[in-house]
Order: C-alpha cells, then sequence, then structure tokens
C-alpha cells in the first residue's frame, strides 16, 4: 500500500485504528506515532518498544525523525511536488546544517502529499488535513513564539534504488538485467555479457519467517575459497578460516541469503549486515578502497571512515547509524535496508545489490581479497579479545581453536558451557558435540573439514599463544 493510499484511509481514525500495539493513551501526542505508522518508521524510540504489542513499532518522538530525514531545510525551499515530512516548531529550535532540533514540547509534525498535510490532531483525537498555510497558523496560534515551518525527505526513501527488469539506471557503469524469475530462480546479466548467472532461489517459509533468496546446495557455483592460496600472509589463519567457511558456504566466494533477520548475508565466511562495526559493513570498508567500487555502488561513498548513501541531489544517509531491534539488539537498520528494503515481499533491489556483489566477487581478486581480509581481521580480534579472554586457550592446539572459533562465529553455544569442555577429557570431541541435539548436521560439516585439514598437515601441528595472538 502506498504512502498516498495510506493517508486517505487514516483521515477521521483514531490511533488506536492506526496502531496495532499498545499505545494509544488519549492524554498522548501521537503526531509523530501516526506518521511513523503511515511510513514505516520504526527505529527507536517507538511505540513497541513503548507501550508493547506484537507488531512493527513506529518511532514517536518528533526531533527524532527529524534527524533521520536524508534532507530537511525551510519549507520555503521544498519541492512541493514531492511527498515529504512537515514539521512545525519555534524557528530557533533547529539546526538545518545539522539536521538537530531541541526536543522541546512544542513541536508537531505531518505527512505533505498532493497539497494537504496529514496530521494527527491531538484535540480532536483523529488524522486531520489542512493546507500548509493552515497547518502553520494553526500552531502559530497554540505555540509561544514564531514559529518556522521545515520539511524533512522521508527517512529511508532515498535508500530505495530504481530497480527494474531492463538495465538499471541506478549505476553509471555497471548495468544488469534481472527478468522475472523463473520457479523462484533469479538470475541477472551484466549488459554486454553473453550469459545470465544465478543469483539466487526464493524461499517463503512462514513458520521460521524466512523470506528471501538464498543459494541453494545443489546450485552452489563459482570462485572457492582455498586456503593454500592465502597462507604466506595469513598462515595457520588461513586454515581455519576454511574450516568455518566448509561448514557456512562450502567456501563459495558468492554465497548470498536475504531471507533472516539480518537481510543480507554474503561470502564463503557468511558476512551478515546486521552487526555495527563487524562482518559486511567491513567488507564494504575494503571494497570503498577498490577501483571498481563507485561502478557497482554508485550511490555509495565512504565519509570519514562511515558508508554514506549519496543521492544526486545532495542528500545524505549515513548507513552506520545504529539503532535498537526490539529484541534488545544494536543493528545498523540503514545499511540493512539499502541491501534489503523490506522482508516480505522479496524484490529486485535485494537481488540487485546481491548480483552485484555476486558479479564483482566473481570476476575480480581483489574483492575476493577484501572479503577474506575482512574475514581474518574479525577471527584474529575476536580470538584475542573475546574467546582467549572468556577461555583458557593458550597453549592449545590449533584443531581446538578452529573449533572453538567456528562454534561461535555462528552463535550455537555458550562460552559457560564451552569453558568445562576444554578440560575434558577428550576436549576435540567433547566440542565437536556441542549442542549435537540441534547442530548435528554442522558438527559432522566441522568434524569432517577438520579432518581434511588434519589429514593434510595444515591442523594438528602449532598452539595458540594468547600473548602474540599466534600460532606458534
Amino acid at each position: 500500500m502506498t504512502i498516498a493510499t495510506r493517508l486517505d484511509a487514516a483521515l477521521g481514525k483514531n490511533i488506536n485504528k492506526i496502531c496495532g500495539n499498545k499505545f494509544h493513551d488519549p492524554a498522548a501526542n501521537h503526531c509523530a506515532h501516526f506518521v511513523s505508522h503511515i511510513c514505516d518508521l520504526t527505529f527507536s524510540f517507538n511505540c513497541k518498544q513503548f507501550a508493547g504489542g506484537g507488531k512493527p513499532g513506529a518511532n514517536v518522538r518528533v526531533h527524532e525523525i527529524f534527524a533521520q530525514c536524508p534532507r530537511v531545510g525551510r519549507w520555503d525551499d521544498a519541492d512541493i511536488t514531492k511527498t515529504q515530512l512537515i514539521f512545525v516548531t519555534l524557528a530557533s529550535n533547529v539546526d538545518i546544517a545539522r539536521k538537530e532540533m531541541v526536543n522541546i514540547p512544542q513541536k508537531h509534525i505531518g505527512v505533505y502529499h498532493g497539497g494537504k498535510v496529514y496530521h494527527y490532531s491531538n484535540t480532536a483525537d483523529q488524522v486531520t488535513s489542512e493546507s500548509p498555510d493552515s497547518f502553520l497558523a494553526k500552531f502559530q496560534a497554540l505555540y509561544a513564539g514564531n514559529q518556522g515551518l521545515f520539511y524533512g525527505w522521508i527517512p529511508g526513501e532515498n535508500l530505495r534504488l530504481d530497480v527494474q527488469a531492463e538495465p538499471q539506471s541506478v549505476s553509471a557503469d555497471k548495468k544488469f538485467e534481472l527478468p522475472d524469475p523463473v520457479d523462484g530462480r533469479w538470475k541477472a546479466r551484466l549488459m554486454g555479457e553473453p550469459d545470465f548467472f544465478l543469483v539466487g532461489k526464493e524461499v517463503n517459509d512462514a513458520v521460521r519467517k524466512y523470506h528471501g533468496i538464498f543459494m541453494p546446495g545443489a546450485s552452489y557455483w563459482g570462485e572457492i575459497y582455498r586456503a593454500e592460496d592465502y597462507r604466506p600472509s595469513l598462515r595457520t589463519w588461513a586454515t581455519l578460516l576454511e574450516v568455518t567457511g566448509a561448514c557456512e558456504s562450502e567456501n563459495h566466494f558468492n554465497l548470498v541469503n536475504t531471507y533472516d533477520r539480518a537481510k543480507f548475508t554474503f561470502g564463503f565466511y557468511q558476512l551478515a549486515a546486521h552487526t555495527p562495526q563487524d562482518n559486511l559493513i567491513l567488507m564494504f570498508h575494503r571494497l570503498a578502497e577498490l577501483p571498481d567500487f563507485k561502478g557497482y555502488f554508485p550511490e555509495l561513498e565512504l565519509r570519514g571512515g562511515r558508508l554514506f548513501r549519496v543521492d544526486s541531489d545532495g542528500g545524505a544517509t549515513d548507513l552506520e547509524q545504529e539503532f535498537t531491534a526490539s529484541n534488545g539488539e544494536r543493528q545498523i537498520m540503514l545499511f540493512m535496508n539499502y541491501l534489503n528494503p523490506q522482508r516480505v515481499p522479496i524484490d529486485r533491489q535485494e537481488v540487485l545489490q546481491a548480483a552485484r556483489l555476486i558479479h564483482w566477487t566473481q570476476h575480480d581478486p581483489a574483492a575476493r581479497l577484501a572479503q577474506v581480509r575482512t574475514a581474518a581481521d574479525i577471527l584474529q580480534r575476536k580470538m584475542s579479545a573475546r574467546y582467549a579472554r572468556k577461555l583458557p586457550l593458550d597453549g592449545k592446539s590449533d584443531i581446538i581453536c578452529a573449533i572453538v572459533a567456528d562454534i561461535f562465529h555462528q552463535g550455537r553455544s555458550t562460552f559457560a558451557a564451552v569453558k568445562p569442555l576444554l578440560s575434558s577429557a577428550n576436549p576435540v570431541e567433547a566440542l565437536l558435540k556441542v549442542n549435537d541435539a540441534a547442530w548435528s548436521g554442522r558438527n559432522n560439516r566441522l568434524r569432517a573439514a577438520i579432518k581434511v585439514a588434519k589429514d593434510d598437515g595444515r591442523l594438528g601441528q602449532k598452539r595458540y599463544s594468547a600473548a602474540t595472538n599466534e600460532f606458534v
């Protein structure tokens, strides 16, 4: 349903007909709450966090919405042909350059569309509409001081790309064709190349809440990570990566999934998009340093060590802003939404983003190296800063460290559960059976990968030194 349709349907309604959660207090100010439900602004602080409920939350604070707008300005400078947000507050209360609005009680927000401002009247306790002039005059009379009228582009709107079946207008250099899927299988082709390649297959599992695309095991293809290619620089770490990679992706560089809570996961080490300062965002930092980055991702830019979405009109969104998800987890939701705008339905933007990464990874050794270096940095950092601090790993064999690293990379056990296993009679066997009732398949793949590396003489020869974070 479009925003325009939602606005018309909401006219005259009380907030209890708009919010599916439990925040319906008639004494509360629901202007931001209404706008956020209409525009799908789920970031914190939202109604679900505040009052509970089982539906997606909607932000309830005007100044927080203002700060998330890709572009803001005085209403006199707004493009009135555009659907956007409109704010009214004390003129001196806003710093446009910094996108900041002081959090004072006297401020209000609405959605401007088709010449009208749709907003929640807290006096009438229902959604109403009027002209911008009338909107300003009303609050000039209600609020103290000289009120200013400001516009803001809807948060997240510039994360959506113009993705169609034919060659995309979103990239100047690398344009892809994305025909409709056949039997749920999405393929892509770079313009000028003869062949289509498989991006992924659709999955829609309502029970497990899996909605997106993934690469079926029988359809794996493309370049494969091999430890021997990186041993000169990474030494034993290269083998630890290969062991976990065998379990995650059979070490395929181009493996993608967009179906779970991370919204986008990529690569042989399966780097997920949701974690701040970790995983996939770190790989994008490395990719941003490569010559082909703008060819594949022309709308992205690294500024001061952070990834931004920058549009042709000058609007910029920091994709690394952290938000608190409904489960309390810190996430970089804007990066997630740029890669995959919505869990349901599957759309061409998530397919395009996957196609870009798959094609680049398949054709450029530098892109593969960026993936390997990112995974190695993560493994080495976590081994030193977390695993070796929580567990007595100093002096333990590289085989034990490989198993421990895989357990915590996947997250199938806890430090408290793993620690006593390290002092058992057969720690390798004990670790290979961690949480076996739930993860026997993963444990069996890990066992097989460890055996291959041990038989080849690449594991079982060295021990971990916590002091140097190396295998000696």
